[in-house]
């Protein structure tokens, strides 16, 4: 590889940045507010084509990013050009291209061996140098993202230390980066991790349409077959491996697929053992590996034990079902809606974890609700979060959290579906009437009066839109 004038040991530092993010978040409490921008420091470094590859948690929310390299003391502006909060991974590009001037793009390795020696590389928070630290492979596993917080992806365990800053810098092997650090384990010592190779450049093929799909999901729950009478009882031929399928997610890529009782016996070419694992890359990982190196869309080939016979199936690949409102929200403003001084929202991961908001009604309705009765969740779960004290809601100001069914007896759908039936509403109708499943009493309000003091409820409060909905389907 050349080196541009840098000595081989040098030309993978020259190509490392320190990342300053201002960044501004929204205020959940009160959507239609953005709280005070704040400075978070990362790392990122440099691939083919002028793009700097990092975390998405390293640029999200961003107000203004800056760059910093090792031969220039000024800071150069840049721009996410892609972001992957599922995965955590971005690129970005900087402005001007003076800044790319005697730099070497890092190539893309593979999946290191175990115990094998890696070299992490960043810009921990507390100082402007760069730090190089290392560490040997320790683990090859899966495990949960911390930035979507839901999502669990392939990751790889080191004991190199990675801290805070660190993340978005490369993991080297041979001079080659393996993978994109992203986290520690705050309850064990020098511990981290880092996203390998495989899901960057799923990642990198995922954007060259200019748009980011997202990592799909096969959408089942499954459990080991060890035990071998459940075997025998499942009349499954000795040495076939397998692990049984318990549920389908509803609205999932397994649905009308797969079915409650199927034994997944193999995965595309990879057959599957009984605790679920299978062989990828010399290592023994999760089968469902296999789905997400791949896009959406895209098919996937399985074995399964049906009835007592082997059989082949075909299923699409899927993004997972409500996704959106499961992960955490970045890069966007809440969605909301008032109406006589009631706030509404749809309810998503960032909501429920405000404090104050892990409530059994709304941890029902956003995790447990699909499992226990299928196919009953609606398009979003629409929560009137508080009411803005006004004389026409008066003897409600201390309600919150209320969990919205329906709208004069008809069901609300989604944020969109209730701001279209209230703005279609008969300018004759007296009342409206909220009703939750979780109260046995409804919300009652004279809808001329609501109409008539929506403004001046908006201007007492300072607020500029009495809504914001981006989805207007429904």
């Amino acid at each position: 590889m050349a080196n541009n004038g840098f000595a081989a040991s040098d030309y993978i530092e020259q190509s490392v940045f320190r990342i300053t993010n201002f960044q501004q978040r929204p205020d959940w409490k009160s959507p239609w507010k953005m709280k005070p921008t704040t400075k978070d420091q990362g790392s990122g470094f440099l691939i083919h084509e002028g793009f700097i590859l990092t975390n998405a948690h390293v640029v999200s929310d961003s107000r203004m990013l800056l760059v910093n390299k090792l031969s220039s003391p000024n800071p150069f502006l840049a721009d996410v050009v892609a972001i992957a909060h599922d995965s955590d991974l971005a690129l970005l590009k900087v402005r001007d291209p003076d800044f790319y001037k005697n730099l070497t793009p890092l190539e893309l390795g593979g999946v290191p061996e175990l115990q094998s020696r890696v070299r992490a590389y960043g810009y921990p928070v507390g100082g402007h140098e760069l730090s190089r630290t290392e560490g040997v492979v320790s683990r090859i596993e899966f495990g949960t993202y911390i930035h979507p917080g839901i999502d669990s992806h392939l990751l790889i365990q080191t004991d190199s230390a990675i801290n805070p800053g660190n993340s978005g810098g490369p993991v080297t092997q041979s001079g080659q980066a393996i993978g994109v650090a992203f986290q520690s384990n705050l309850s064990l010592n020098d511990v981290g991790y880092f996203i390998p190779v495989p899901l960057i450049k799923r990642f990198l093929v995922d954007i060259k349409d200019g748009i980011y799909d997202g990592v799909p999901e096969i959408g089942i729950e499954t459990s080991s077959l060890i035990n071998q009478h459940h075997r025998k009882y499942l009349g499954l031929p000795e040495n076939s491996g397998g692990i049984l399928v318990e549920r389908i997610v509803p609205f999932s890529s397994a649905e009308g697929v797969l079915q409650s009782g199927d034994v997944l016996t193999k995965i595309e070419d990879l057959h599957i053992d009984a605790a679920g694992m299978a062989n990828y890359v010399e290592q023994q990982v999760a089968f469902y590996i296999e789905a997400e190196n791949r896009q959406i869309g895209d098919s996937l080939k399985l074995q399964v034990w049906r009835n007592g016979n082997f059989e082949n199936l075909t299923l699409k690949l899927k993004a997972p079902p409500f996704g959106e409102e499961m992960r955490n929200s970045y890069d966007k403003r809440p969605e909301y809606l008032i109406f006589g001084g009631l706030v509404f929202i749809a309810l998503n991961r960032n909501y429920i974890h405000s404090p104050g908001n892990l409530l059994p009604p709304l941890a029902y309705e956003h995790w447990y609700r699909e499992v226990e009765r299928p196919n009953t969740r609606r398009q979003q779960v629409v929560i009137l979060t508080h009411v803005l004290p006004a004389s026409v809601n008066s003897g409600y100001t201390n309600l919150h959290n209320f969990i919205v069914s329906s709208l004069n007896h008809e069901p609300v759908n989604s944020l969109a579906h209730l701001d279209q039936m209230l703005k279609k509403m008969p300018r004759e109708t007296v009342h409206v009437v909220f009703e939750s499943k979780w109260r046995s009493l409804p919300l009652v309000l004279n809808f001329t009066e609501s109409l008539e003091q929506h403004n001046l409820i908006l201007k007492r409060y300072g607020i500029e839109e009495s809504s914001y909905i981006v989805n207007k389907n429904h």
